[in-house]
């Protein structure tokens, strides 16, 4: 499989990468590390006139705290650094945990974490070959009016399978958004849409420039696990990022995010859960039975070559097992 023709621009400044934008529409796109855009142009699953390279715009690659309290980190830093940032893996070990479980090294070397946060939904109907999907008629994702997973589904359930989005919705993460208009600052949990077709709220002349991840309180613990076919090669078959945290002097439960990353078209926090854990004195049982909770309230489906029933299953073992962990850092903080 063979790139399509395109042409290439470099800009220097996020404000001419917004021009390029707004100039050429819908036939451009953006790119940084390139690692999914490229595939699916070779798929022909995109063909844009126009490629804006946003390497060339190195102030978009940083990790700092911010003076107001919290961290900020470049659209453009490499997986690689967030993986061995001293800072990150300090104070939010669940993010250099799920940045570290992305790919192979030389992916994560060029990968971005903006990259990975709008990363494309996923299907084996839409993730082949130009002369394999012309032997089936047109999906939504493709414009159609039929789901070849769902039958009778009435929308795309491609499935968003990026590692980092989990971890960064439960630790609360907001995502600064530019273009020719100006900018927006939008909650990662409204960034995803649940719709396979368009997985994020990002127009065509938007850029993704900054992530924003405020600090967790005393007590407070974090983790990322993920289950996949062949460790870190593979997409998640299954993504659990959870944050939780103690209330100081009677160890009760005060706040916890669970959020499940690879069960839909986007990434999902199961509120019924998290209900049974919260004012509550945390015991293994109780654990357990949250973890149950989780696993009834997601309605995973046959997807990618995994069944429903077996993700399911994992839901309940996985979150049992990143709220146990969890529980023993904040213990521990």
């Amino acid at each position: 499989m063979r790139l399509p023709g395109f042409d290439h621009f470099v800009p220097g400044t996020i404000r001419e990468a917004c021009d390029l934008l707004r100039d050429h529409k819908d036939k451009a796109k953006v790119t940084a590390g390139g690692t999914d855009l490229l595939v699916r142009m070779k798929q022909k699953l995109l063909t844009p006139a126009f490629l804006v390279n946003l390497k060339g715009i190195p102030e978009f690659e940083y990790i700092s705290e911010d003076q107001g309290g919290g961290l900020r980190i470049g659209a453009l830093t490499r997986l690689r650094i967030i993986e061995g940032s001293s800072l990150i893996k300090d104070k939010f070990s669940l993010l250099a945990q799920a940045a570290g479980r992305v790919a192979t090294l030389q992916i994560r070397n060029v990968a971005t974490v903006g990259g990975n946060l709008c990363l494309d939904s996923r299907c084996w109907y839409y993730n082949q070959s130009h002369f394999w999907r012309k032997s089936r008629p047109l999906c939504y994702k493709r414009g159609g009016d039929l789901c070849h997973v769902v039958k009778g589904g009435d929308r795309c359930y491609a499935l968003c399978q990026a590692d980092t989005a989990p971890v960064l919705m439960a630790l609360g993460a907001r995502v600064k958004v530019m273009s020719f208009e100006g900018e927006r600052v939008i909650a990662l949990k409204d960034f995803f849409t649940g719709e396979g077709r368009g997985v994020n709220v990002l127009q065509p002349h938007e850029i993704l420039t900054e992530i924003q991840v405020p600090f967790l309180p005393s007590f407070s613990g974090g983790v990322y696990l993920k289950d996949s076919a062949r460790d870190v090669i593979d997409f998640p078959i299954l993504g659990v990022g959870v944050v939780l945290t103690l209330e100081s002097g009677n160890g009760l439960c005060g706040e916890v995010k669970i959020v499940l990353g690879a069960v839909s078209s986007a990434p999902i926090e199961v509120g019924k859960a998290e209900k049974v854990l919260k004012g509550e004195k945390l015991t293994e049982g109780l654990i357990e039975e949250a973890a149950r909770v989780a696993s009834k309230e997601v309605r995973p489906f046959t997807q990618m070559g995994i069944p429903a029933s077996y993700k399911r299953r994992m839901v309940e073992v996985f979150t049992k097992r990143a709220l146990r962990e969890a529980w023993r850092l904040a213990r521990r903080s």
